[in-house]
């Protein structure tokens, strides 16, 4: 055997592959490139290999679970080179810019995980009675806009009530049509 790499013959083998199938055995000696070259191929192939089985387990469209897919694969951080699949693995981000950059499919995991896509943050323990009457305002603003776009009306004439209860609080006397 000799001590070069198997692919381009150039450079010295630092990388040894073994495949057994069945009786058979292959030996396989590549290179750093090569190998980095023969990972990257097979990872392409092997997901377009096995995209028809991927999406059999979706019950939406075919087209688009491929789009979702690829997607994750191949969108990444320009500051960081997070991928979607990596925030899937990980389950954190490399760095802020991974916001603007993994765009859509992170919204939606963010919006299945905490029902809103707003950071909500804890408030320090010390905060005024203002201050907790002003956020859960907010989040019943959110909710009641929710409820008439998925036309519940009867929870969102009680989620109406609720905002106008905590308005006069906070604003006495002020009418809220004015």
């Amino acid at each position: 055997m000799s001590i070069f790499c198997d692919e381009c013959k150039k450079n010295i083998a630092t990388v040894f592959l073994t495949k057994v199938s069945g009786e058979e055995v292959s030996k396989v000696q590549l290179c750093e490139a090569c190998s980095k070259k023969m990972e990257e191929t097979s990872e392409a192939v092997n997901l377009f290999a096995f995209l028809p089985q991927i999406l059999t387990g979706f019950s939406g469209q075919p087209e688009d679970a491929a789009d979702d897919i690829l997607t994750g694969a191949l969108v990444k951080c320009d500051s960081c080179g997070t991928s979607f699949n990596d925030f899937q693995k990980m389950g954190f981000l490399g760095c802020p810019d991974c916001y603007r950059a993994l765009g859509e499919p992170l919204e939606r995991v963010i919006m299945d995980f905490q029902g809103s896509t707003g950071h909500k943050g804890k408030m320090p323990s010390r905060v005024s009675e203002d201050a907790k009457l002003r956020r859960r305002l907010i989040d019943l603003e959110q909710n009641l806009e929710r409820q008439i776009i998925e036309e519940d009306y009867e929870a969102a004439a009680s989620v109406r009530d609720k905002i106008r209860e905590i308005r006069e609080k906070l604003y006495p006397g002020v009418d809220e049509y004015e």
